[in-house]
């Protein structure tokens, strides 16, 4: 599931909700969720939400970061361990104050909506400090990244010159290397 949201303090970002994590499965299902879960590779910021009142959450933790290894998610791709249901634990339980201390490691409950306001402004300074506004340039026949360029939401405006169209962005160093990665090689060089 995918969707666009807006974060209080006024950034776009779009949301992708992948499959869960299941260790142990057939061979013929490894290469259907494959595809799903791929999407991580272009991400951002990756929230790894885990049910921290499950017994195995440890366990579930490492089959996550198997996977997450062997689709070759890159280490610099920022992450946030969201323990959700922390509702069901005791309020002397240690995970709670583990949860405090470790970096990366946001308590939520999306029941009761505890550490939701931690973890939104979590996300929004995990995006919002590595953004840059540009302006680029690209061919008027060069539809792909401009396409990319609206689908990422990160276009502030665009005018069309006699040179081609030149947008307006703000977007972070991967989304600016996704964007490269799409030009036509005869694309003129950034304005």
């Amino acid at each position: 599931t995918m969707r666009a949201v807006v974060l209080p303090g006024g950034l776009s970002v779009i949301l992708s909700d992948t499959v869960g994590f299941i260790s142990d499965l057939p061979t013929q299902l490894i290469a259907a969720f494959r595809a799903t879960l791929e999407e991580v590779l272009e991400a951002d910021l990756i929230l790894h939400v885990r049910d921290v009142a499950h017994p195995e959450s440890e366990a579930q933790a490492d089959d996550v970061e198997t996977i997450l290894g062997d689709l070759g998610v890159a280490d610099d791709v920022a992450r946030v361990e969201v323990w959700n249901k922390i509702d069901l634990l005791p309020d002397d339980d240690p995970r709670r104050t583990i949860a405090q201390r470790r970096e990366g490691v946001i308590a939520v409950s999306a029941l009761t909506g505890e550490g939701i306001p931690a973890l939104i402004e979590t996300i929004g300074s995990a995006l919002g400090d590595e953004r840059r506004v540009e302006t680029v340039l690209i061919g008027h026949g060069d539809g792909r990244a401009r396409a990319f360029a609206y689908a990422e939401g990160i276009v502030q405006s665009e005018d069309s010159v006699d040179d081609g169209i030149r947008l307006t962005v703000r977007w972070s160093a991967r989304q600016r290397a996704r964007f490269d990665g799409l030009r036509a090689p005869d694309d003129p060089s950034p304005a």
